[in-house]
């Protein structure tokens, strides 16, 4: 008993300690942190193409031009973007050109759910009638003891 303790005790010792190396970066392999910059699109291209669009930056003091990972930009446009050691460019934020905000939607779907879910729930705990059992209204009212009774 005992033993089981100590053996629990030290894997969850040990699982937090390699969880917070791992959450402060000390098995980070890049010594410094992806290139962030101001670009501009040169070549932009539309969603249904397959060539990616192209963008321009200063890279302390010298200009380059590499591919973009995104697409629907027009030339011209200026964008944020990160480069990391693979030499694309990457959108530091996408915009998607809309501001309908779908979450109170969301909400009342999961409101629905919830209320269907419970529906599934009641409708499986309820008896079943055994075989051979008639359970309509009209069953039910002319059962002995029923007669005269209005209803």
């Amino acid at each position: 008993m005992v033993r089981s303790v100590a053996v629990a005790a030290f894997s969850v010792l040990v699982s937090f300690l390699l969880a917070m190396a791992g959450a402060l970066g000390h098995w980070s392999t890049s010594t410094a942190g992806p290139l962030t910059a101001s670009a501009t699109v040169v070549v932009g291209s539309p969603c249904s193409s397959p060539s990616p669009e192209q963008v321009r930056f200063d890279d302390e003091g010298t200009e380059r031009t590499v591919p973009l990972d995104a697409c629907g930009h027009a030339e011209g446009e200026i964008v944020e973007i990160s480069i990391g050691s693979n030499e694309t460019a990457h959108l530091v934020t996408a915009n998607v050109g809309t501001t309908f905000d779908a979450r109170p939607i969301g909400v009342v779907l999961m409101i629905c759910a919830g209320i269907a879910g419970a529906a599934a729930a009641d409708f499986l705990r309820r008896p079943r009638p055994k075989p051979g059992r008639e359970r309509t209204s009209a069953a039910l009212s002319a059962r002995p003891g029923r007669a005269g009774r209005p209803g």
